[in-house]
């Protein structure tokens, strides 16, 4: 009996060693692959430049009318950029449209190339693994199924998760005193329904990872059977304890890489701050994609030891 509980006691801290030991091999593999990054970080520089183009023009000449469009430039006054948005609804909708259309770039793009990443980051010994010579190659093969399963995990998982933040935001500022309280209020009481969405999409992101391997390993599985066999391997314990790992490091890593943004802009000097600002960011952009390869890495050497 005693050995028993000595087991049971013991199932977390192997599993939490396994999620550390996976975070270990998939650093390794992140910084073998310096290509990739960069690639994926112009990928994503390209996609927000082009679905921006048209709302540029239009953001220069209000932001340029107001006096603190400085402070709004360097993050400094939030509040500022709400107002303007508010005050001229052509740049607000212009702004919504130039959002949703870069979101829905990014996906589409990064659901395409996903089969190539997720094969280029497992472990050398896995089957599904390709050489940097066969990354496009590899994206070609899978880009149909992995598509497939992206818009399938959209409408089963993401979406509904969108709904439920959405709606756990209304009532935790409530529906109808929004209006009514201070900035600082507001974002006391959605910080951490703000926090808990992240960490439940970033759980949810290591679910589609899973059940993208499930898809590579046998092209034979539907989208709904990867679904379903990615969920599975998700809801063994060593592994759902390592993903819990991994999903509070993409909390704390893109929250942290946020905050260092903003703080470093807000110091640049006005007439350097278009440039600098760029570069900054830019550099800010590969850290956030060489942190999100790491948990694609980790994911797949954590469910590959099972």
């Amino acid at each position: 009996m005693q050995q028993l509980i000595h087991n049971q006691a013991s199932v977390p801290n192997v599993a939490s060693q396994g999620g550390f030991a996976a975070l270990q091999k998939g650093l390794s593999k992140v910084i073998e692959s310096p290509l990739l990054i960069l690639g994926l970080g112009m990928l994503s520089l390209f996609t927000a430049l082009v679905s921006t183009l048209p709302v540029r023009a239009m953001l220069r000449e209000v932001l340029a009318l107001r006096p603190l469009a400085e402070r709004i430039a360097k993050g400094e006054y939030d509040v500022g950029l709400v107002e303007i948005m508010n005050d001229n609804p052509a740049a607000m909708a212009a702004v919504t449209s130039a959002i949703t259309v870069g979101v829905l770039c990014f996906f589409l793009l990064h659901a395409l190339i996903s089969g190539g990443i997720l094969s280029r980051l497992s472990p050398s010994s896995s089957e599904r693994y390709v050489p940097a010579g066969q990354f496009l190659v590899r994206c070609a093969e899978s880009a149909s199924p992995m598509l497939k399963l992206e818009l399938l995990f959209g409408l089963a998982v993401r979406t509904p998760l969108l709904l439920l933040g959405g709606a756990a935001a209304g009532f935790a500022i409530g529906w109808s005193k929004a209006g009514e309280l201070s900035w600082g209020s507001l974002m006391g009481r959605l910080a951490p329904v703000v926090m808990v969405f992240v960490l439940a999409w970033s759980l949810a992101s290591i679910w589609l990872t899973l059940a993208r391997m499930k898809r590579l390993d046998d092209d034979t599985r539907s989208a709904w059977q990867s679904l379903r066999a990615g969920l599975h391997v998700l809801g063994q314990r060593p592994v759902l304890i390592g993903a819990l790992l991994l999903a509070v490091l993409g909390l704390i890593g893109h929250g942290g890489l946020l905050v260092l943004g903003r703080t470093l802009t807000v110091k640049l000097d006005a007439k350097m701050l278009v440039l600098w600002a760029f570069v900054i960011r830019q550099a800010l952009s590969l850290l956030r994609t060489a942190l999100s390869m790491l948990i694609i890495a980790a994911t797949s050497e954590l469910a590959d030891d099972r």
